[in-house]
């Protein structure tokens, strides 16, 4: 009775090797191995098959009947599990239809999408993509549970489970209604802080990053209103006094769609880096490499 718990996959492939040539030695040499490797490994293949497997004839070896059919199934079997287990399927962008999640904020989505849906449509006519909001305290598990595939943000996290890259730097303007008033002269930090102003973000929070600006300089400003989403600002820029300060990709992605005008804040508004991350088990993955190296290469241009 033959004892399968004790044969190794590479003594499986110098079996197939000695029955392809007939030959110990030249089995030996295409394998790797020493005249006394082979015979070692032969002899614990016959305990474990209880059959002689091959038997030396003259000049010659000749396979058992056991061997014969051993022959057959072995390479079957073989090349089966190299084809289906140790060859990756090749993931072909123009004939794909997978789809991709992708977690982010809607500012950059408005910065990114416009800029990536074009130059997908072009390279992968068929594959979806998913955007998905962003669960700034969960975002780690979203990815891991497999929700999403990548997560887009600013949010720091040095998690073991993820592979992180950085997409871009940006900075931050001020937009105004094409008409404001302080278009007409430079415009001082005092009265930059006199406005009325806008702040896009979640929760009750009415500070944000200007603000803490701010405070090293010594000034407040006004936050008059507070949105959800960066989308819905520029539409209250339109019909008030109130200024807008936001990423500058952003500004540059919505400025042509709204009468507004964008100038520099007189203060030094710390920029900041977007990064993306995925499950570093995906690292490999052909498909997730593709779109990742796709979106940084997108990200860089716009």
């Amino acid at each position: 009775m033959s004892n399968i718990s004790d044969i190794e996959l590479n003594q499986l492939r110098l079996l197939q090797l000695i029955f392809e040539t007939k030959n110990l030695t030249r089995a030996g040499e295409r394998a790797g191995l020493t005249q006394s490797a082979v015979s070692h490994t032969l002899k614990k293949l016959r305990h474990s098959f209880n059959d002689s497997l091959v038997i030396r004839q003259g000049n010659k070896l000749i396979l058992t009947p056991r061997a014969e059919y051993l022959q057959s199934q072995l390479n079957r079997w073989l090349n089966d599990f190299e084809r289906h287990i140790l060859t990756q399927e090749q993931f072909e962008p123009a004939h794909s239809s997978r789809t991709f999640f992708i977690a982010t904020s809607d500012l950059v989505e408005q910065s990114l999408a416009p800029l990536l849906i074009p130059h997908l449509s072009k390279v992968a006519p068929n594959i979806q993509v998913v955007f998905a909001k962003l669960d700034k305290r969960g975002f780690a598990s979203q990815i891991e549970s497999g929700e999403v595939d990548f997560s887009i943000s600013v949010i720091e996290s040095s998690h073991p489970a993820l592979m992180v890259t950085t997409l871009y730097k940006d900075d931050y303007v001020s937009v105004v209604r094409h008409d404001h008033p302080c278009l007409d002269s430079a415009l001082d930090l005092a009265s930059f802080c006199r406005y009325p102003h806008i702040l896009a973000g979640t929760g009750k929070d009415i500070r944000g990053t200007v603000d803490d600006a701010l405070d090293k300089l010594g000034h407040t400003r006004k936050v008059q209103y507070k949105v959800a989403n960066f989308s819905s600002a520029p539409y209250i820029v339109e019909t008030s006094d109130a200024i807008f300060t936001a990423p500058r990709k952003f500004v540059a992605a919505i400025r042509s769609k709204f009468n507004i005008a964008e100038f520099e804040p007189p203060l030094l508004v710390p920029a900041f880096s977007m990064k993306m991350y995925w499950d570093i088990r995906n690292k490999d993955d052909q498909a997730n490499r593709w779109l990742r190296q796709e979106i940084a290469k997108v990200a860089k241009q716009g």
